[in-house]
């Protein structure tokens, strides 16, 4: 738990779910690696302090050794930043880092500080007036699979690992699964939309999120806007309805329902099929959707808004 004061300088950004694996087909972070390492280095560089929201090694699939034979320097880098720059919150995917007795011997020498959390708690202050908590997790507390028999679910994916490394075959999970991914946002919209001017920051789904909705309702709403404000500009209309039939197809949504509170946030992942990486950014008051682009290693902005602004809604 920590006081965020709104009238202060401050630099955060938060990445999730890079799960570095083993270098093989299976290991869905090496089309992102050298993007998320340009990434890390620009914010090192900038004096931002690094969240990493969870499920940042792929210890369901194989061991911390493996992973730190292929991604040494990542895991070094990561740890590169100052002890008070640093923030680590275990997932389901690295639940083993719940345990000193695993941290210790294994990724404590890859880290400035010897904590690891299950959440980050923000008290954000407005000229040292309570404005309202920014609660950073890693998103899977509560559900079946990945939190009540997590035991079990870690023991079928190494099951799997021998098809994944055959094929890259992937797994029935929020990540994979459009359905799974829908609902597991919607509960997450639902529990905080329920809390007292409270914006939750999450993972696991590796959908990026923005004030509550997808980018496909962002495209819908957009649309509506543009049919009621200008019907006779077709050509806008035609072309707006093509970019929401595109992510449509790409991205199909199921168990997505309207989110009129801007309660909800997601980071998106690092581990994109183009090599594109998402994550958010905090920096002086203002919260952001970033994208790091594969291609160039250019820092997009997807989203913005004042952090003031969006607490006021709630």
């Amino acid at each position: 738990k920590a006081t965020l004061e709104l009238s202060s300088p401050h630099k955060y950004v938060a990445f999730s779910d890079q799960h570095k694996g083993g270098g093989d087909r299976a290991d869905e972070f090496r089309k992102c690696r050298d993007t998320y390492v340009a990434a890390l280095n620009h914010y090192l560089q900038n004096g931002f302090t690094l969240i990493l929201l969870g499920d940042v090694e792929e210890l369901w699939e194989q061991g911390f050794k493996t992973v730190k034979k292929t991604h040494s320097d990542v895991l070094e880098l990561e740890g590169s930043f100052p002890a008070n720059r640093y923030y680590r919150v275990w997932g389901n995917h690295d639940d083993k880092w719940m345990t000193d007795g695993e941290v210790s011997p294994k990724l404590r020498p890859f880290m400035p500080t010897s904590s690891i959390y299950e959440s980050l708690r923000f008290e954000v202050t407005d000229h040292s007036k309570p404005a309202g908590t920014i609660l950073m997790l890693h998103g899977h507390q509560g559900t079946f699979e990945s939190d009540k028999i997590r035991g079990i679910s870690r023991l079928a994916v190494r099951v799997y690992r021998y098809l994944q490394r055959l094929a890259g075959i992937g797994k029935q999970t929020p990540a994979k699964d459009a359905c799974l991914r829908g609902q597991q946002d919607t509960n997450m919209y639902n529990w905080a939309a329920r809390q007292d001017h409270l914006i939750l920051i999450a993972g696991h789904t590796h959908r990026p999120v923005w004030s509550s909705r997808t980018h496909l309702q962002k495209l819908e709403k957009e649309l509506g806007t543009l049919i009621a404000s200008d019907p006779k500009d077709s050509e806008a209309i035609a072309a707006k309805q093509k970019e929401v039939e595109e992510r449509r197809e790409k991205y199909p949504p199921c168990n997505d329902t309207e989110k009129t509170t801007p309660a909800y946030f997601n980071t998106g992942c690092c581990k994109f099929d183009d090599g594109d990486i998402t994550g958010i950014e905090l920096e002086d008051g203002e919260l952001r959707l970033i994208k790091w682009s594969h291609n160039d290693k250019r820092r997009i902005v997807l989203e913005k808004s004042s952090l003031k602004a969006i607490l006021d809604q709630l």
